[in-house]
């Protein structure tokens, strides 16, 4: 089924939303008490609250007073903990980076918690609209429906205590890079798996293939796979997205490639436009190129002077260094065989090698090239790297020529003898990896 790229990227804002499953709850819990006032009354409920009498509100007064002092006080742990939220989404765009801040609006038990919030608080009311007196003077009371008010408030008074841990957490520099590591490596470990599983020995030459231009313009952060392969498949034609993720796109751009000319095509053309993309958020979901720069971005602003916390920025390195050498296994043309079984119907450009290292190492780079002790842990990243990757020639070419540039640096900002000799034994470490080139970079080093 068709649907427009418009309404696409709305729902794809609204379930990212704050708000989205708080909404769901509260519509959730409207349901519930209906339905509790529609079985209230009923001859069998009746016989149910004789046996619970203990526990029921015996007069409209006392009902009134509980569910007035429940919806009170919820509205004040909502109040709190949205007042929570805000803080933390500051302090982490201040101290970590702006592009953690969607990860964090959108988890899950955050949304949970305000959602059943909001969700007791109209419970609360509805079952407090509820309370009137009858024709022959007596009252009719939803006994029943305060008894679970009462159960939802004292579950939010739990939840409430849960909240104030999770966020408290939430903002520690450690739990967000343990966080992003863990996303980005089963990011990339699906790659791999799914590479794995349907290996491609042979990849067509995209140079002949016809060209499809954007029609919008925007940041590329992704594709509707499943939906543009069983396109692609009814359709009987292959597909090649030139462009990296994240790649800005303008109107006219050139971003696709097709194995048939459908250039006269325009409604083919719409749909598959429709299935692509096009936000400003980076979540890691979409890819884990996102995943390395948000955590590179937290390296970088850990050595700023107003933090100034270089441990980070070492373990922030050190993860970096893990998941390039997980990246190495996976083709730089990455591929999907759905709704196919003979061939891939879609061939995606993968961020190069050699881009992730330029991409997330140069900001580095050239914040700390004078720091000594992050150079340092810089050059046995790539070490660790070239270890792992010795045997493939493209990765070690990339990784080289990059050490170069992180030599010149050191050359150039690092003047200290104690801190060159520690930078000299780590370049011989280098060198016994991989000796021609690692003799290179010696040389280059003592060159002053």
């Amino acid at each position: 089924m068709f649907v427009p790229r418009k309404v696409a990227d709305n729902y794809r804002e609204m379930i990212n939303s704050i708000g989205f499953y708080p909404s769901l709850l509260s519509i959730a819990f409207l349901t519930f008490a209906v339905i509790t006032m529609s079985v209230e009354y009923m001859p069998i409920i009746e016989k149910l609250k004789s046996f619970i009498s203990v526990v029921l509100v015996d007069s409209a007064e006392n009902a009134r007073t509980v569910l007035s002092t429940l919806a009170g006080s919820i509205i004040s742990l909502t109040v709190f903990s949205f007042s929570m939220v805000m803080v933390v989404l500051n302090s982490a765009s201040a101290s970590l980076s702006p592009r953690v801040v969607p990860g964090l609006i959108t988890r899950k038990s955050h949304q949970l918690v305000l959602g059943f919030y909001l969700g007791s608080i109209i419970y609360s009311v509805i079952m407090l609209i509820n309370i009137n007196k009858l024709e022959n003077g007596a009252m009719a009371i939803p006994a029943l429906g305060v008894l679970f008010a009462l159960i939802f408030g004292l579950i939010s008074l739990g939840l409430f205590v849960f909240f104030i841990h999770s966020i408290s957490r939430a903002i520690q520099v450690d739990n967000v890079l343990n966080g992003l590591f863990s996303q980005t490596k089963s990011e990339i470990k699906t790659i791999i798996k799914s590479q794995q599983e349907a290996p491609l020995k042979n990849l067509p030459d995209f140079t002949d293939w016809y060209s499809i231009n954007s029609q919008t313009e925007g940041y590329y952060k992704g594709v509707h796979t499943d939906k543009l392969c069983a396109l692609l498949s009814t359709e009987e034609i292959e597909l090649y997205i030139t462009v990296k993720q994240g790649y800005f796109t303008v109107k006219g751009y050139p971003f696709l490639k097709c194995n048939k000319d459908i250039s006269s095509n325009d409604e083919l053309i719409t749909k598959i436009l429709s299935c692509f993309i096009f936000y400003i958020e980076e979540y890691i979901s979409d890819h884990y190129r996102y995943g390395l720069t948000q955590i590179s971005e937290i390296a970088v602003k850990a050595m700023s002077p107003g933090i100034n916390d270089p441990g980070t920025a070492v373990k922030a390195i050190d993860m970096l260094s893990i998941l390039l050498i997980k990246r190495l296994s996976i083709s730089d043309i990455n591929y999907s065989f759905k709704h196919s079984k003979d061939t891939p119907l879609l061939y995606i450009h993968e961020t190069r090698f050699d881009e992730l290292l330029h991409d997330n190492f140069t900001p580095l780079r050239n914040y700390a090239k004078g720091d000594a002790y992050v150079m340092t842990n810089v050059l046995e990243a790539f070490k660790n790297i070239l270890f792992v990757a010795h045997e493939n020639s493209a990765a070690r070419e990339s990784l080289f020529n990059y050490l170069n540039a992180i030599v010149d640096d050191i050359n150039e900002h690092v003047t200290n003898e104690y801190d060159r000799q520690e930078i000299n034994n780590m370049l011989k470490s280098i060198a016994r990896i991989s000796e021609q080139q690692g003799d290179n970079l010696l040389t280059r080093f003592k060159r002053q």
